[in-house]
């Protein structure tokens, strides 16, 4: 029985369902078809001309990495340096404009700016491998053919770093009205003021002989080497003022005060000089003793039980 019915239902409702398909959707679905038209259906093309309208986008392509700056910065010089890859300048080069061609020397070092003076002029942090980065691409750019183009001459300029001493008249020593030179030598804590004038060899430390200031060879020979190395021994005397330290700091001390003296009296030993290390400050001092530790580097002897 429920078969047949199901039957019969199904041959009552199938001529209703093929009529309700031919009729227009506005006839069949009289009460809701304003709504489906007015919020459901709408011009695609008008609607999305009108979203991409006011959406906002980014001005740079990296802005979306950590750093965008930074990266756009190394993609503006990589693509200079691209751009000017193959230059080959030509001074005299009608067909150029007269501004396309930085005029230049050939023999300019180029000096770039520090981190920190780096990172306030592009305004963002900058790490140190990022600086070296930065200076690599610069450094290329710089290396190409002299004279420089003009894009590339500017983009340089506002990275070069000017050195202060440059614009200082540099003070040239000279020998005072006795034929004296002084000069100051310091190492660790040793401070050594020395005045050298022509003589037969004789040298006084705090009014005491060397040989009788100084009980060790070693020390002795440190004092004596500016003065072996050049020859001159035998040619000058020596009149120094030493204090603080030990007797190997005095020493050295005095060493770097004798050459330093020596090239007032003659500049052309300077090459001499800096190969026996007669004319370079030894920077290096005796590190800290640390809280909590037996030395500087040392520490306590640990025992678990």
């Amino acid at each position: 029985m429920a078969h047949i019915i199901r039957r019969g239902l199904l041959g009552r409702l199938l001529p209703v369902a093929t009529q309700c398909r031919s009729l227009p959707a506005t006839q069949r679905f009289a009460s809701s078809a304003a709504t489906t038209t007015r919020f459901f259906r709408p011009n695609n093309n008008n609607t999305a001309d009108d979203i991409l309208q006011f959406r906002e986008k980014p001005e740079s392509l990296s802005y979306f990495t950590g750093n965008y700056k930074y990266n756009d910065l190394l993609i503006e010089l990589n693509t200079l340096y691209k751009q000017f890859e193959d230059w080959k300048p030509v001074v005299n080069d009608a067909s150029l404009p007269s501004d396309f061609i930085q005029q230049e020397s050939s023999e300019k070092v180029y000096a770039w700016k520090l981190r920190d003076k780096m990172s306030e002029l592009l305004s963002i942090p900058l790490t140190t491998s990022q600086w070296r980065k930065i200076t690599i691409h610069l450094n290329a750019l710089a290396s190409l053919p002299k004279p420089l183009p003009a894009p590339v001459a500017h983009i340089l300029a506002p990275y070069e770093r000017h050195h202060i001493a440059q614009n200082k008249e540099i003070k040239v020593r000279s020998l005072d009205e006795y034929g004296r030179a002084y000069a100051v030598g310091r190492r660790k804590e040793s401070s050594a003021r020395c005045y050298l004038v022509e003589g037969e060899g004789k040298i006084l430390v705090n009014g005491v002989e060397l040989d009788s200031y100084f009980q060790r060879p070693v020390d002795r020979d440190e004092v004596t080497l500016p003065l072996e190395v050049t020859e001159t021994k035998d040619k000058f005397n020596a009149w120094v003022v030493v204090t603080g330290g030990g007797s190997t700091g005095q020493a050295q001390a005095i060493k770097l005060g004798l050459g330093r003296a020596l090239l007032i009296h003659d500049a052309e030993l300077k090459q001499t000089l800096r190969k026996a290390g007669c004319i370079t400050r030894d920077p290096r001092v005796v590190e800290r003793k640390k809280e909590g530790q037996r030395k500087a580097r040392a520490k306590y002897t640990w025992v678990k039980r």
